[in-house]
């Protein structure tokens, strides 16, 4: 081997050292497809979210049984895909005794339309406070009566 095929070999060499190596890379890919999705957004009526409460989705042909269920996020929501099936979905949201239900047609034109529930009316609060206090009343006459039984039989 003369010295001119050594020079050669080794820039050769040399050259490939210094070249980046294609072998090593790699490529991103990315496949999509369209579905139907439902993003919840669940929050009390002061505007705080509900944060890691239980959802409960209920499919239109099994409206009675449980289709699936998530958890809410950090800021209440929760973003899923549906089912195949069209017409009416709902939707509970439950936390720490706290609770609301949502109704969601799906169909095969528009996919979803966008629901929300709504919070209880003024009047509906003022007959809740009402029974509630109608309860209270009921139940401290009831303790009265009984200790005004005790006092007499004494």
């Amino acid at each position: 081997m003369t010295s001119h095929t050594r020079l050669a070999a080794l820039a050769i060499c040399a050259a490939g050292c210094f070249t980046p190596l294609v072998a090593l890379s790699h490529a991103a890919l990315i496949e999509a497809e369209t579905a139907q999705a439902v993003r919840l957004h669940a929050f009390y009526d002061t505007g705080e979210p509900m944060s890691h409460a239980q959802v409960i989705i209920y499919a239109p042909d099994n409206p009675v049984s449980a289709w699936g269920q998530g958890v809410t996020d950090r800021d209440g929501r929760l973003e899923f895909v549906l089912g195949p099936e069209t017409g009416r979905w709902s939707f509970q949201v439950r936390q720490s005794g706290h609770g609301a239900m949502v109704h969601v047609e799906v169909g095969d034109d528009a996919p979803v339309v966008t629901a929300t529930s709504s919070a209880q009316s003024w009047g509906q609060r003022l007959v809740m406070v009402a029974l509630v206090g109608w309860g209270a009343l009921g139940t401290a006459l009831f303790a009265l009566a009984r200790r005004k039984g005790r006092d007499a039989s004494a």
